[in-house]
């Protein structure tokens, strides 16, 4: 479904540059927060919260070719987008002051939003067992999220830690596809580092095949998921650093992301990767 042979050409020339290519993206995605792909030549994004309750088609080279209302969705802090084999998942689950307890995932059909300009959506409510309080205490700032993937029918989301003193983690959640209230809990940890917010907090996610790509401001980390554990060591470091926040891995191992626009580090782009991961010990 990601894969596209528009995608592999143009990684072809890529590699062959030996450089990521980049594109600029229209002013009005400057919060994009989050990317997946429809087809073989359609991005789907979305921006961050405080923009209307829109998602937007592109092109492969970020161009907006459609806009798309979601009728019965606000987007209080949208943060990232998934997508299964028939249906767009919009994760409403931003959290920074670790205070709300109105965190929500819109699915949508990718049938009528290919079809329509107006959708609606089923709701998926969530909360977490582990958080006791609302907001909770410095130590316990844990249940931000602004990283979704669809995995083998349940939705993986992976905490962007704002806890201080940190230990350097992101905490994995699972939730079925179905539309309905979930309360989760904590299935997994996964060590990112403890060099600071800017360096170690997760931002974005996809998967392909049993691998799951984390991304950072200033890197990508790939980690394999077999028996309900993640394992493996290996990254791959951007070129520049931005503000990153949307991350897709086509089927063939190529990468794509994009980054908001800020003051001194530019944007909003979109940014075709060559893939270099290398191994790396642990901290």
């Amino acid at each position: 479904m990601k894969q596209t042979k528009y995608i592999t050409l143009l990684l072809v020339f890529v590699h062959s540059m030996g450089y990521a290519q980049t594109f600029d993206l229209d002013d009005e995605l400057q919060e994009i927060s989050g990317l997946e792909m429809l087809d073989d030549s359609t991005f789907v994004a979305l921006n961050d919260g405080g923009d209307k309750a829109v998602i937007y088609l592109l092109d492969i080279r970020g161009k907006i070719t459609k806009k798309v209302k979601i009728e019965n969705a606000k987007n209080v802090d949208w943060e990232d987008i998934a997508v299964d084999k028939k249906h767009l998942y919009i994760a409403d689950v931003g959290n920074n002051l670790n205070e709300r307890k109105d965190l929500v995932i819109y699915k949508v059909s990718i049938k009528k939003v290919r079809e329509k300009k107006e959708v609606e959506a089923k709701k998926i409510k969530i909360k977490y067992k582990e958080q006791k309080e609302f907001p909770p205490e410095k130590a316990n700032m844990r249940f931000d999220v602004e990283a979704i993937t669809v995995y083998n029918d349940s939705i993986f989301l992976f905490t962007k830690s704002r806890a201080n003193p940190t230990d350097g983690m992101t905490w994995v959640y699972k939730v079925p596809t179905s539309a309905g209230e979930y309360k989760l809990k904590k299935k997994n940890e996964i060590f990112i580092g403890r060099n600071g917010f800017l360096k170690d907090a997760v931002t974005a996610v996809d998967v392909n095949g049993n691998n799951f790509y984390l991304s950072t401001y200033n890197r990508i980390l790939k980690r394999t998921y077999s028996n309900g554990t993640f394992s493996g060591q290996t990254e791959m470091k951007y070129e520049n650093f931005s503000q990153k926040e949307s991350l897709v891995v086509t089927i063939s191992g190529g990468i794509v992301v994009a980054d908001e626009k800020r003051f001194l580090f530019g944007g909003p782009k979109l940014y075709y990767l060559v893939p270099n991961f290398e191994k790396k010990s642990k901290d």
